[in-house]
């Protein structure tokens, strides 16, 4: 009697794991693109910071030239110029870092291999944060190769031999690189809105479920 009893608590024990094993991990999902959303939203709060830096840039260098005739300060690289590329700097690794976020819980939701949820939203958030993060990829490489610029540039001007074309020429080259930084911001832009969007249909099609299922 004592072992029939073992062997039916036995049974029911491997089928709460079964249970436990095959349900849909719709929670699991739920918090996945919640953190997606939240990552969203410190992207945009690293590239909005990056271009009111960027923006503040001129009147940094404007005040850098005006307190500062023998230029010493862009020599020895202690104008506020660099601060400023370093605070840019600072943000384009924190961008990148969230990327690395964002393909992390992406990971959780193309594993996804419940029934409940819809596979055709999933899968097309996932195509966009793809195509997001490709993008985003690129634009913080090109970035970071316009910081580089930057400081070569303000080193360069600060240095004995430098001449009337070291300063003009560099400012060419600089609002070069400077245009094609925004062109590729504008398709973030677009980008980022697209991935809100997928986002909030997800959200909403999760919370549908998980009501139906209540």
């Amino acid at each position: 009697m004592t072992k029939k009893t073992y062997a039916l608590a036995g049974l029911g024990l491997t089928t709460l794991l079964l249970a436990s094993c095959s349900g849909d991990n719709v929670e699991e999902i739920q918090s996945a693109v919640g953190e997606i959303d939240q990552i969203h939203g410190s992207i945009v709060d690293e590239i909005n910071g990056l271009s009111e830096e960027e923006m503040n840039l001129q009147t940094t260098f404007d005040d850098s030239l005006a307190s500062d005739d023998q230029m010493s300060t862009f020599a020895d690289g202690s104008a506020p110029v660099f601060e400023n590329i370093t605070s840019r700097r600072d943000r384009i690794e924190t961008i990148n870092t969230l990327r690395e976020d964002f393909e992390s819980q992406e990971e959780i939701i193309a594993d996804y291999d419940g029934d409940s949820l819809s596979e055709e939203e999933l899968s097309g958030l996932n195509a966009k944060i793809d195509e997001f993060s490709g993008q985003l990829g690129s634009f913080t490489s090109n970035y970071e190769s316009s910081l580089t610029a930057q400081e070569d540039y303000f080193t360069s001007i600060g240095s004995e031999d430098a001449t009337y074309d070291t300063f003009s020429n560099g400012i060419t080259e600089l609002n070069e690189q400077t245009a094609a930084n925004k062109e590729e911001l504008v398709q973030l832009d677009r980008s980022l809105v697209e991935v809100k969007d997928h986002i909030t249909q997800v959200q909403e099609m999760i919370q549908s479920t998980m009501t139906e299922n209540e």
